[in-house]
């Protein structure tokens, strides 16, 4: 145990910033291999699979190529998105992990609580020549946007009495609220009627807000090392990247009227912002609950703008996709793909059915730490410490790569279109590494959905679930938040963090309209 204080609380501060920095990762991640993967009504239901396909105008974003393909067009729609995430926080012996103090171990799993998310997206698309075309629109990460986890649980004391506790996740994550969105302007070329090209320019927003627990000291009480909750504090980190620059880029050929080969890529600068910090210390008592008259003085509140900046980066995709679709005869289309004469396709009136096969790609393990650095001089109060200068996180995530596979049958042309999906993602990181700012495990999901045409007007609705397979390191992490005990390596925790397995699933639907003209 340090006899200085300066010491014990040195790196208090930066503790708690450098943790909770870790649930930024989500919401930086836009429509990497480690999301679920389809923004996008019709593509929901396809199980993501529409890359080649691409008939609505978010093509602006998902295949700008494709614009030039299907008639001026604009769309509204929306997810709504239940995501349910848990951990069971346990030791290398298998055991569930006390908070310290004499307090007994949770008995349960913990679970942390997302609102239903409403995740939109607006996109136009203007034919300005029949080889031409022009689109303009946002997207935003496809992730729950606010997660809460809790501070405390309540389960049996020793003494056999209810009682609040410190919650075992409290180190990796407590708060996480995200709003990122990707507004586009794209461009598209037909070099013929079967081959064209597009791009587009990205101009992404980033604001996020994001709080953890952090460990003051790290006395060594045996093997393995528990927790303990007395010293430590809440911190809340915040900030805003107004411009994260990128480009989206595709092209289309059709080598045969009733097959389709697409690609697509995708590029983005990393999300770069000041954060400005808030922190509470001392905020668990000796009995485990919370600490409010001592959280709240202000003597004991650390409120700094633009304490620092961090670096996230954003990792590359693409894309390949081939599609084999099934001509009617003697289709009978509307006068808003006619006019085009020949230069635009509409899946609902002249296809019988279609299938599609996607193959993604995305460079995740470029994301190998969570870059960040604070201003010298930054002092906790209630601590004679400083907030570090250097207190980069690493991550290790690891190239995600994955398959989706879906279709449409139109049984009425120009009226109803159904559709199915599914799609399978690869483990984005190794469970000695798994964390709450997004599950990262392996994905399965399967989806459904179907069209009504109106006149000029689509009128789409989907549901997906994704099944997040278990991360599990056997109590073995290999994640640590920072110490303020000078005897510990790095000023970090002698314990893990995150040992123990990671569950979650998601349920989504969607809806969506698009108007032709």
């Amino acid at each position: 145990m340090p006899t200085n204080p300066s010491v014990r609380w040195r790196a208090l501060g930066s503790a708690a910033l450098v943790g909770a920095t870790l649930a930024t990762a989500s919401p930086a991640q836009a429509s990497s291999g480690i999301e679920s993967p389809s923004v996008g009504v019709v593509r929901l239901g396809r199980g993501g699979a529409w890359l080649a396909r691409a008939d609505d105008p978010l093509a602006f974003f998902v295949n700008p190529a494709a614009m030039v393909t299907q008639p001026s067009g604009v769309h509204l729609g929306a997810h709504l998105m239940f995501l349910r995430q848990c951990f069971d926080r346990r030791n290398v012996d298998g055991e569930p992990v006390a908070p310290g103090r004499d307090l007994a171990a949770p008995p349960d799993e913990v679970c942390g609580d997302a609102a239903p998310f409403p995740n939109p997206q607006l996109g136009a698309v203007f034919r300005l020549h029949k080889r031409f075309a022009l689109g303009v629109g946002t997207v935003s990460p496809h992730a729950a946007g606010t997660v809460e986890w809790p501070e405390t649980m309540s389960y049996t004391n020793r003494f056999g009495v209810d009682a609040d506790h410190p919650a075992p996740q409290r180190y990796l994550l407590m708060h996480r609220e995200a709003l990122v969105a990707f507004p586009t302007l794209s461009a598209a070329v037909a070099i013929t009627k079967d081959l064209s090209v597009g791009a587009g320019f990205v101009w992404g927003l980033a604001s996020l807000e994001t709080s953890n627990m952090t460990e003051a000291i790290s006395i060594i009480r045996g093997d393995p090392q528990p927790d303990d909750h007395h010293n430590d504090i809440r911190a809340t980190i915040s900030g805003f990247d107004a411009f994260v620059p990128g480009l989206v880029a595709s092209a289309m050929w059709a080598p045969h009227r009733r097959v389709d080969l697409a690609g697509w890529y995708r590029w983005s600068d990393a999300i770069r912002t000041t954060t400005d910090l808030y922190a509470q210390a001392d905020y668990y008592a000796d009995n485990g609950q919370v600490n409010t008259a001592v959280i709240n003085d202000p003597a004991n509140i650390t409120d700094a703008k633009n304490a620092g900046t961090f670096e996230l980066a954003i990792p590359m995709e693409a894309m390949v996709a081939i599609r084999y679709r099934h001509p009617r005869r003697n289709p009978r289309p509307q006068d808003f793909i006619t006019q085009h004469r020949g230069w635009a396709r509409d899946s609902m009136s002249e296809d019988l059915f279609d299938i599609e096969l996607d193959l993604t790609w995305a460079n995740n393990s470029a994301v190998e730490a969570v870059v960040i650095r604070f201003d010298e001089a930054i002092q906790i109060n209630g601590t004679p410490g400083f907030v570090p200068k250097n207190a980069d996180v690493p991550h290790h995530w690891r190239d995600v790569l994955g398959v989706r596979l879906g279709g449409d049958y139109v049984p009425i042309p120009d009226l109803l279109a159904l559709r199915v999906g599914g799609f399978f993602e690869s483990q984005g990181v190794d469970d000695e590494y798994l964390n709450l700012d997004f599950h990262a495990g392996g994905k399965v999901g399967v989806a459904g959905g179907a069209t009504v045409r109106l006149g000029p007007v689509d009128i789409s609705a989907a549901y997906q679930h994704t099944f997040f397979l278990t991360l599990d390191n056997g109590g073995a992490g290999l994640v640590k938040t920072i110490s303020g005990d000078a005897t510990t390596v790095d000023f970090r925790t002698r314990q893990t963090v995150n040992g123990g397995s990671a569950t979650a699933s998601l349920d989504e639907v969607a809806l969506g309209a698009t108007v032709h003209f």
